[in-house]
């Protein structure tokens, strides 16, 4: 049941504090029973794991090791032979082991059973039982779902175990991919990342299930993913769209900082309460239809998820749009300030229509941020938010495909990581959000219509960092991108390294609906940031007296790093692997479950203060007992503080 976010106050400091708990898993009170068991599944698993697994690059055996309740990971290291592979999930690890480590891993329980005590026994008290990777631990979600395709042969995606050594992986990619040619087995493709191999191949059932699901160096196999834009949808005919009603005379409003909306598209028309120019004449007025990229954003600012909405047939409003037009996209040398027309802009509408939340989907490919100061655009809305308490929303920039290394796919994602892709202007902009790219979709129109025939293949998996996205820090290391979004996808054809992007971006809504074009698909950064617009609309429809700072600070909160990414990037928790992801993400993507309204098991706790210098607030927090109580479970605290700093470029 969704309830009110709750509001919270200052309270005097607390002085009491919880006991802290023992870490860890105590020793049994039988150390002898409680090793007989493990100690009989090791000695099984060795057994299967010998029998029944197909061999790897090396002689190692890998052994499957179940925690006890509440256990953290015990440290393999301390048995020479024995290293740690991967967490599966709470309370499975899996470790790769030689002769050596089998003998002295053995050597241990045996003396732990007989004497109830043996070297390092903390280490071996954390642990449950033995076994070995099956295959059907190795078959991943969606072919467990959809099982093999029927056809002769197919595509599958093999995703082999983890490397901490670059030597290590090299062998082992090697290796598997040399017995894929003895076999007959296509390789369509491979990915080596510090942390992550795959193999994309063809094959047949037969092959599948004796050698790829009993490999020792097979994590898991699963289908490619099938997911993009269709021609349908783009073609779609508006005329099959039951009519848009107009959005509640409450609704918040949103203005769209742009180069002009196509106003009169059907799906528009009913939220659109103003469009203006505030370009000089002659680009004053609304003169250059059909206003493709305003029209764009604001189609994914009004509904956020456009191609849901097309699919279900159901276009509702939610927001009420302005739009104001503050630069060109006629190709053409703007010899304007955009700065100008963007404060002439919103103190217009900030002044006329209350209004508080702004859409600015704009880069200047001229000013990569260079780790100095903050530029002319960053600067000016920096200025305008702490005078104005209003929220504005920009994006990160894109790099274009002239920027791209000759193989993306192979210098991916490193290259986003290089000096020459930090954030264009006005993305360094500390006071304001900004919006970085993940990538959506993963097959090309001609990937989805010829699934056997697979010439393209994407560059970034489903929330993995979008390809051509900027990446921060701003000034002094501030955290940019805030938040990421959606922004599409591309891929390289195998032939020739060609570009592809159809089927690969976003639906939004078409400026040149009246020759029947209602839809279009695009990809960027640009289009990432409206779809947080809607939610910071749709929050301050929740919370309407929020300033800009509790909405930054609410969508914060509610941010997390996707997975996909945090498997791309870390390096097995080397250094540098958090600082990597928030120049990427930053913050993350909302989960918008609980964002609007708290819920029995999420709840958020509201406060705005205004805080002198050198002066400390504390606050009670309200907690349940039931938070403490029922065991050991996941629990999470996130607490999001934000506030308009005084922005100078120097």
């Amino acid at each position: 049941m969704p309830y009110e976010h709750l509001r919270f106050s200052r309270e005097l400091p607390l002085t009491d504090r919880h006991r802290r708990r023992f870490p860890g898993v105590r020793p049994p009170a039988d150390p002898h029973g409680h090793v007989q068991k493990p100690q009989r599944d090791f000695a099984r698993a060795v057994e299967q794991a010998t029998q029944q697994d197909l061999g790897g690059y090396d002689e190692r055996l890998l052994i499957k090791i179940q925690l006890r309740h509440g256990a953290t990971v015990p440290e393999l290291s301390a048995i020479v032979g024995v290293e740690l592979v991967s967490q599966e999930d709470k309370s499975i690890i899996l470790a790769f082991a030689d002769r050596a480590g089998l003998a002295e891993f053995e050597s241990r329980l045996s003396t732990l059973a007989r004497d109830g005590k043996a070297t390092r026994a903390d280490l071996l008290y954390a642990l449950q039982d033995f076994g070995h990777w099956t295959p059907e631990d190795r078959t991943g979600v969606a072919l467990r779902q959809q099982g093999f395709p029927e056809l002769d042969t197919f595509m599958l995606d093999v995703e082999l175990w983890p490397q901490d050594r670059a030597d290590r992986r090299d062998a082992m990619l090697t290796s598997f991919l040399a017995q894929l040619r003895e076999r007959n087995i296509e390789q369509l493709d491979d990915l080596k990342q510090p942390s992550l191999v795959m193999v994309r191949l063809r094959c047949s059932r037969e092959q599948a299930e004796s050698f790829l699901l009993r490999h020792r160096d097979v994590r898991t196999v699963d289908l490619p993913p099938r997911t993009g834009v269709t021609v349908d949808m783009v073609r779609s005919d508006i005329n099959e769209i039951p009519q848009t009603q107009q959005p509640p005379a409450d609704a918040p409003i949103v203005a769209m900082l742009d180069a002009g909306i196509a106003a009169g598209h059907p799906l528009l028309a009913p939220a659109v309460g103003d469009a203006q120019g505030f370009l000089p004449p002659p680009r004053h007025a609304y003169d250059n239809p059909p206003y493709w990229h305003g029209t764009f954003v604001s189609g994914l600012a009004l509904y956020s998820d456009v191609e849901n909405c097309l699919n279900q047939r159901n276009f509702v409003p939610q927001l009420r749009l302005l739009s104001g037009k503050v630069f060109e996209d006629d190709g053409h040398d703007q010899t304007e300030f955009v700065e100008k027309a963007v404060e002439e802009a919103v103190r217009e509408f900030h002044a006329q229509y209350g209004c508080r939340i702004f859409n600015l989907s704009y880069g200047d490919r001229n000013k990569v941020y260079d780790g100095r100061h903050v530029r002319g655009l960053a600067y000016t809305l920096d200025r305008l938010t702490r005078e104005l308490s209003v929220l504005f929303v920009v994006p990160t920039g894109n790099l274009t495909f002239d920027e791209l290394p000759d193989d993306p796919r192979r210098n991916y994602p490193d290259y986003l990581l290089k000096d020459s892709v930090r954030l264009l202007d006005p993305a360094p902009a500390l006071n304001v959000l900004t919006v970085g790219g993940i990538a959506h979709h993963t097959a090309t129109r001609d990937a989805q219509n010829y699934p056997n025939q697979i010439e393209a293949l994407p560059v970034a998996q489903e929330a993995q960092p979008f390809p051509l996205t900027r990446r921060g820090p701003s000034i002094n290391g501030a955290i940019k991108p805030d938040l990421v979004e959606h922004a599409g996808n591309i891929a390289v054809t195998r032939m020739g390294g060609r570009i592809q992007r159809q089927g690969l971006g976003l639906l939004s809504i078409c400026g040149d609906f009246a020759n029947g074009r209602p839809f279009a698909e695009d990809i960027g950064t640009s289009y990432a940031t409206p779809q947080v617009v809607h939610r910071a609309a749709r929050l301050l429809a929740e919370v309407p007296d929020a300033s800009h700072n509790l909405l930054r600070a609410l969508l914060g909160a509610h941010a997390r790093w996707p997975q996909a990414t945090i498997e791309l990037i870390n390096n097995n928790n080397q250094p540098g692997d958090k600082e990597r992801l928030l120049q990427l993400i930053g913050y993350g993507r909302i989960d918008d479950e609980a964002l609007y309204r708290s819920l029995d098991q999420t709840v958020t706790l509201l406060a705005e203060e205004q805080i002198e210098n050198d002066k400390c607030h504390f606050y009670e927090l309200p907690i349940p007992d039931s938070f403490w109580s029922r065991g050991r479970r996941a629990r999470e605290i996130t607490v999001a503080l934000a506030y308009s700093p005084d922005i100078r470029t120097t």
